[in-house]
C-alpha cells in the first residue's frame, strides 16, 4: 500500500506540474509511466467521470463465439470475490460484460463500463483495456496508476486475443475488481484464459486459413527471405514484415497480390502499392483450394528497387505540387511526362476518358513548372455548341494572346465547332519554331467520341507536340483505394470516418465507367447518410455491394448478378417487379441475392 501512495504522489506532479520527481518516478512502473505519457500526449479527457460512448462495436463474430464460453466460466469461478469480466474489441470498444457479483455492478455502471463504450486510452487514460492495444502487452494497472479519477477505485489486469492464424489483434479481455484486491498472479490466470480463447479461434479457422497457414509455415522454413502469406481478410506475417508494410490497406495489398497470383501481372513488377521506395514483391506463389486461388505466399525484396527492377519510370522522377493520388506505374508514368513536358515549355494535350482528373493533371503540371495561377489563362469549349459562342471563344482567345498570359489551358477541345476548332489552330499556330508570341498551351481532350473532325484533327496536331494519355480507373484498380482515401478525407469535415477493408475491396472491384468522378460522388452520398465511424459496404449502393463478396465469380455469375442489379434500380428496389422484369420469382430473387452477399431488406436507389 505504500508503494501506491508513492505512485498516487507521482501521479498528482504529474498532472499538476507535467513532471515528476526523480525520486517519485522511480515508483512507477515503465510500462506505466509510458501509458501515462501517451495519455497526457493524445488528450485523453482525464476529468471525465465516465467512460465516453463510441457506438456500435466492431468485434468479429468469431472472437464472440470463442470468447463467451470461456468467460462466461470465469466469471462464475470470481462469484463472490467482487470481480467482473470486460471483453472489448480490437478498437477498445466494450463489446460485454460478466458481473457475476452485484456489488461489482454498480461500480461498473457508475463509469459506464458498459456494451459500445470506448476504453481507449485516448479517451480515458491508462487503464487495462486501452493500454494493451498500444502496446499489444498484457499490464496490470492498480488504483492510482489509472490517470483518470474514475478508474482509481478499480485493479485492472488486461490481456490482448490474437487470430491464432493471421496474429491479428482481435480484442482484449481485463478482468476488473477493486483497488485493494490486486493480486500479481492475475496477470498469468488471465493470460491462460486469453491462451484458450485463442485455442478455441484456431478450433474455428476455416480449412482456407489453416491450408495458407500451412503454406506460409512451409515457406519461411525453406527461405531466408521476408515473407507473408495474403489472402482476402487474411494476413500471417513476422514483426519484421509486418512493420514493413505498415501503412498499407490490407485490402489493397490482397487486391493486388490477387491479380498477381491469378496470372493479371507478371511476377517481380512494381506493385503500385505505396511503398516509398521500402522494398517490392519479388515473387508470388499462389495457394489454391479446389481450383480457385485462396491466397499466395509472398517474398519481398527490401530497399529501394532500381528502373530496371521494377520495369516502371524511376520514382525520382519530378511530380507535380499537386498530383492524382495513387502511385500504379500507369499513372506515375503519365504524370511523370506531363511534368517534363510542362517542364520544358512544350505543348501539350492530356487525353483520356470523361472524369480520370484531366483538368487536374493540366493544372498541376502548370503549378509544377512555376507557372503562377494568376497567370494562366483557362477557357472551357464546353459550351461552344452554338456560332455565337464558339465566335466568343475564338475572340476571347485573341484578346488573351495578346494580352501575354504565360500559359493558356484549353479544356475540352473536343466540343469546338469545325469553325471554332479551325480558327484556333490559326491562332496557336507558331511563326517558327519558338515563335515569343505564343505563351505555354496545354489543353484537355476527352476520348471516346469516335474520328476527330479535320478542323479539330488539325487543332490537335498543332498543339499537341506532346501527348500524355490518363488511363481510366478501371485500368489502374491500385489506385482506387488510395484516391477514395483521398476523397474522404477531402470531404468528412470533422468527421472521423474511415472505411471498413470489405468497403475498399468492393470499391476496388467496381469498374467505374465514370472514373473519379464517379468515385466522387459516391462517396459524397454515402457520407451524406453515414453515421460512422466505420463506413461498411452496406453503406455503399447495391451495384457495388457485390463487389464485396468472398470469392470469385464466373462469368455466368456475373452476368447473373448484372442483370439482377441493374433489375433493381430500373425498379427503384422494388423486389417483386424487378423478379417480374428478369423472369424469376420474389423467392429465388432474394435467394440469389443472399447467396451474392447482398441483404436484400436494404435499399439504395
Amino acid at each position: 500500500m505504500g508503494e501506491l501512495k508513492l505512485v498516487d504522489a507521482a501521479r498528482e506532479h504529474l498532472l499538476a506540474d507535467g513532471v515528476i520527481p526523480r525520486h517519485l518516478e522511480k515508483q512507477v512502473r515503465p510500462q506505466v509511466l509510458q501509458s501515462w505519457r501517451r495519455s497526457l500526449r493524445s488528450g485523453a479527457q482525464l476529468a471525465n467521470p465516465t467512460l465516453t460512448f463510441r457506438g456500435e462495436h466492431h468485434a468479429r463474430a468469431a472472437l464472440r463465439l470463442a470468447a463467451d464460453p470461456v468467460l462466461s466460466r470465469l466469471a462464475e469461478q470470481l462469484a463472490g470475490l467482487e470481480a467482473g469480466v470486460l471483453l472489448a474489441d480490437h478498437e477498445a470498444t466494450l463489446v460485454h460484460r460478466w458481473t457475476p457479483d452485484r456489488s461489482i455492478a454498480p461500480l461498473f455502471d457508475r463509469i459506464n463500463a458498459n456494451m459500445g463504450f470506448d476504453n481507449s486510452e485516448e479517451s480515458i487514460g491508462t487503464n487495462g483495456c486501452g493500454s494493451v492495444i498500444e502496446t499489444n502487452a498484457a499490464i496490470q494497472v492498480s488504483g492510482p496508476e489509472h490517470l483518470a479519477e474514475a478508474l482509481r477505485p478499480f485493479t485492472c489486469v488486461g490481456v490482448p486475443v490474437h487470430h491464432p492464424v493471421t496474429r491479428r489483434l482481435e480484442g482484449v479481455i481485463t478482468l476488473s475488481c477493486r483497488a485493494t484486491s490486486g493480486n500479481a498472479l492475475l496477470t498469468p490466470l488471465m493470460t491462460s484464459t486469453a491462451q484458450e480463447v485463442e485455442s478455441r479461434l484456431l478450433a474455428q479457422a476455416t480449412t482456407s486459413e489453416r491450408q495458407l497457414l500451412d503454406a506460409y509455415l512451409v515457406a519461411i522454413g525453406s527461405r531466408r527471405a521476408p515473407m507473408a502469406a495474403v489472402g482476402q481478410d487474411i494476413f500471417i506475417a513476422g514483426p519484421k514484415v509486418t512493420d514493413l508494410l505498415e501503412g498499407i490497406d490490407r485490402a489493397m495489398l490482397w487486391e493486388y497480390v490477387r491479380s498477381v497470383a491469378m496470372g493479371s501481372r507478371g511476377d517481380g513488377v512494381q506493385s503500385g502499392l505505396p511503398t516509398g521506395g521500402r522494398f517490392r514483391i519479388a515473387h508470388c506463389h499462389p495457394v489454391e483450394r479446389d481450383g480457385t486461388v485462396i491466397g499466395a505466399v509472398v517474398e519481398f525484396e527490401i530497399g529501394r528497387p532500381t528502373h530496371d527492377q521494377v520495369g516502371a519510370p524511376d520514382a525520382t522522377l519530378p511530380h507535380p505540387t499537386v498530383i492524382l493520388p495513387g502511385q500504379s506505374p500507369a499513372l506515375v508514368t503519365a504524370i511523370a511526362h506531363a511534368t517534363r513536358l510542362a517542364a520544358r515549355g512544350v505543348p501539350m494535350i492530356v487525353e483520356g476518358e470523361s472524369g480520370v482528373g484531366k483538368f487536374a493533371l493540366a493544372k498541376a503540371v502548370l503549378a509544377a513548372a512555376a507557372v503562377p495561377e494568376a497567370d494562366t489563362l483557362i477557357l472551357d469549349a464546353s459550351a461552344t455548341g452554338w456560332a455565337e459562342e464558339a465566335t466568343h471563344f475564338v475572340n476571347k482567345l485573341r484578346a488573351a494572346l495578346e494580352s501575354g498570359p504565360e500559359a493558356v489551358l484549353l479544356r475540352h477541345i473536343e466540343q469546338l465547332t469545325p469553325e471554332a476548332a479551325a480558327a484556333t489552330a490559326s491562332l496557336l499556330e507558331p511563326d517558327d519554331e519558338d515563335d515569343p508570341r505564343l505563351p505555354r498551351i496545354v489543353a484537355t481532350l476527352t476520348t471516346g467520341g469516335g474520328e476527330p473532325s479535320h478542323s479539330l484533327r488539325r487543332l490537335v496536331d498543332t498543339i499537341g507536340v506532346g501527348r500524355v494519355s490518363l488511363p481510366p480507373l478501371r485500368d489502374r484498380h491500385e489506385d482506387i483505394a488510395p484516391t477514395a482515401a483521398a476523397m474522404l478525407e477531402k470531404h468528412r469535415g470533422e468527421r472521423q470516418l474511415h472505411f471498413a477493408s470489405a468497403t475498399l475491396r468492393c470499391l476496388m472491384r467496381a469498374p467505374w465507367p465514370g472514373n473519379l468522378r464517379q468515385l466522387d460522388t459516391t462517396i459524397r452520398g454515402v457520407l451524406s447518410a453515414c453515421i460512422g465511424p466505420e463506413i461498411g459496404p452496406d453503406a455503399l449502393p447495391v451495384e457495388l455491394q457485390g463487389n464485396s463478396r468472398k470469392r470469385t465469380l464466373s462469368a455466368m455469375e456475373e452476368l447473373e448478378l448484372g442483370a439482377i442489379l441493374t433489375a433493381l434500380k430500373q425498379h427503384h428496389g422494388n423486389k417483386v417487379a424487378a423478379a417480374q422484369s428478369i423472369g424469376i420469382s420474389r423467392s429465388t430473387l432474394y435467394r440469389k441475392l443472399q447467396a451474392y452477399r447482398i441483404d436484400p431488406d436494404k435499399q439504395y436507389f
